[in-house]
């Protein structure tokens, strides 16, 4: 929100005055094209910055108004089309034009009231409720026909909110705005400085300022549902007068404080945000970084061989945990399948070779994707700056889904997550590469544990955080049973470093203090983060000494009788040499 003026008001507004389009409703988003190519249908092309300065400047006027200026320049310039010098019949060509998409919204609207929200500026509706709660008295003005806000408003639910909604009369060139607002000072006696204009046009702004009320500017981009701004509002709203303006209504208690509201929503320790409003997108128009088509194959790829001191020794260890009926517990981060390397794992998981998967909430997603998608890892960078990172709607909706249904039967995250998959094998094709899945096929524990807020499906408007919290609990106790049959046997650790470790070592300690035997144990941590000498003791002024893994995973754990190795490398070197020297050996 911002600022532009100093006026303060002793008091909160008694009523005020909405325009819709822009404002309130996104469903009109794009008239501003429309409306110049109707006027440069029978203008020409070479009136195209005319046009487009004219429609900018009178943004918010009633359309029969724009279309008696089209008149007048087709009258002056030249008629092109033949076309009657009547602004009716120009209306009703602008129309046709415009309502052809609308009604398409308004039926998908009809279909599904749910998404209603992306048709909304943010934190419009509660806005709205606000100012009602506190008394207000809500109106609408508009310069779009009276019917087809009436219409709009209904799909959009915000027609409860509004005493009263008006927008232009049939062959009447009355504005609505004008009209609304000195009716209402004639009949309600109430002083200019209660009643608040709202609006994203200039007409409304300069009307407001000009009657001594509060004006409040909305100059976020239609597009974006007023998540970013349009700097072009703003330049024409601060030059026509308005007080304050803001791109959305999210920040509720800034905007009831500017408007002499006193008390506050909830004391600060109480707020928190409301995601319902939330926008996603399908994932399926999403360029992806990882596909499956690019997945390394075991037993084709041609690859650098690792070697370190120490990684002979840990296939051996490894071959005979598994000859003894001994766990090997694998333990990663979502790069092992960014790298590619979903396949190398599912192949070990296939052999026998290991007995648990412990991962965080990013593996799951990234593996979840790839069996219904074919595909993941989206391009941050450039989602960031929008808002959109993160918000795909399969992949929100179908994962909370699935861990609400399995947290009703007792299940947890992975076994969750793998039921789901195997049960609509249509929604996922490409299953066969996925570890959730194969997990679950195999019946190996999958484990994953998460750290709430970490995750995209956290910032989906159906996530129930206590329900993930539940799910995510079972699985903890799944690891807890897994490294309490430790001994003789082995954890591998590849990339996570700070999860993995602190699960690890949490577990570990639990086990020890039921009494469970877990210190002739072999454990390795793979990352890139070159230590040096690991073993020699180091002090809190070493910032390795703050490299979770270096001790939760390597040196405290097997401190009394174990053998612990760090091993530094990229995964899509040092995952496929371990497959081939196990599966050698096998």
């Amino acid at each position: 929100m911002r600022i532009l003026k100093s006026r303060r008001y002793p008091l909160p507004p008694e009523a005020a005055i909405f325009d819709f389009d822009g404002t309130l409703s996104t469903l009109r988003c794009g008239w501003e094209k429309i409306m110049l190519q109707t006027m440069l249908f029978y203008l020409g092309d070479e009136k195209e910055a005319l046009c487009r300065q004219y429609i900018s400047s009178s943004a918010g006027a009633q359309t029969i108004h724009q279309m008696k200026w089209l008149c007048e320049q087709v009258r002056l310039t030249g008629n092109k089309r033949n076309a009657p010098l009547d602004p009716w019949f120009f209306k009703e060509q602008y129309n046709n034009r415009l309502m052809e998409g609308i009604m398409e919204k308004r039926a998908k609207l009809e279909q599904d009231p749910s998404l209603a929200e992306k048709y909304r500026i943010r934190g419009a509706t509660d806005f709205l409720k606000a100012l009602t709660d506190r008394g207000v008295r809500l109106f609408a003005a508009s310069g779009t026909d009276t019917e087809d806000v009436k219409a709009e408003a209904r799909l959009l639910s915000l027609d409860g909110y509004f005493v009263k909604i008006e927008g232009a009369q049939p062959h009447s060139e009355n504005c609505s705005k004008e009209a609304t607002l000195n009716r209402f000072l004639e009949e309600n006696h109430i002083p200019p400085s209660r009643i608040l204009i709202c609006g994203d046009g200039k007409v409304e702004i300069c009307l407001g300022s000009e009657k001594g009320c509060r004006t409040l500017g909305v100059v976020g981009r239609e597009d974006s549902c007023g998540l970013t701004e349009d700097s072009e509002k703003t330049a024409r709203l601060t030059q026509a007068g308005a007080e304050a303006l803001i791109c959305n209504f999210m920040d509720i208690d800034s905007l009831l404080r500017l408007l002499s509201f006193k008390e506050r929503i909830a004391m600060r320790r109480q707020q928190i945000l409301d995601l319902s409003g939330i926008r996603t997108f399908s994932a399926r128009e999403r360029k992806n970084l990882v596909t499956i088509d690019q997945l390394l194959q075991p037993d084709h790829a041609q690859h650098p061989v690792y070697q370190a001191p120490g990684f002979d020794e840990l296939i051996t260890r490894i071959l005979d945990a598994r000859k003894n009926h001994r766990p090997v517990i694998w333990s990663m981060g979502a790069h092992v399948i960014k790298n590619r390397l979903s396949r190398y794992v599912i192949e070990l998981m296939k052999k026998g070779v290991i007995t648990h998967i412990a991962a965080n909430g990013a593996t799951s997603i990234h593996d979840f994707e790839l069996a219904y998608l074919g595909g993941t890892s989206e391009d941050v960078p450039t989602a960031i700056e929008d808002g959109s990172f993160g918000m795909w709607e399969e992949t929100g909706a179908w994962m909370n889904e699935a861990l609400r249904l399995g947290a009703e039967k007792g299940l947890g995250y992975g076994e969750a997550l793998g039921e789901y998959i195997d049960r609509h094998p249509d929604r996922f094709p490409y299953r066969e590469d996925c570890l959730l899945w194969q997990g679950y096929r195999l019946d190996i524990p999958m484990s994953y544990h998460i750290a709430l807020g970490t995750d995209i499906i956290h910032q989906h408007p159906s996530c129930d955080m206590a329900i993930i919290g539940k799910c995510s609990g079972i699985d903890f106790k799944k690891m807890c049973h897994s490294v309490s049959e430790l001994e003789g046997g082995v954890f591998l650790n590849f990339g996570s470093a700070v999860i993995g470790p602190e699960v690890f070592l949490k577990a570990l300690s639990i086990v020890r203090n039921l009494g469970y035997p877990t210190f002739h144990i072999t454990t390795a941590n793979f990352d890139l983060v070159p230590l040096g000498d690991y073993r020699k003791k180091i002090g809190y002024d070493d910032p390795a000494y703050y490299y979770r893994p270096r001790k939760n995973i390597v040196n405290r754990p097997t401190q009394n009788g174990g053998m612990g190795w760090h091993f530094t490398g990229d995964h899509q070197i040092t995952i496929p040499t371990l497959y081939d020297k196990l599966v050698e050996n096998l």
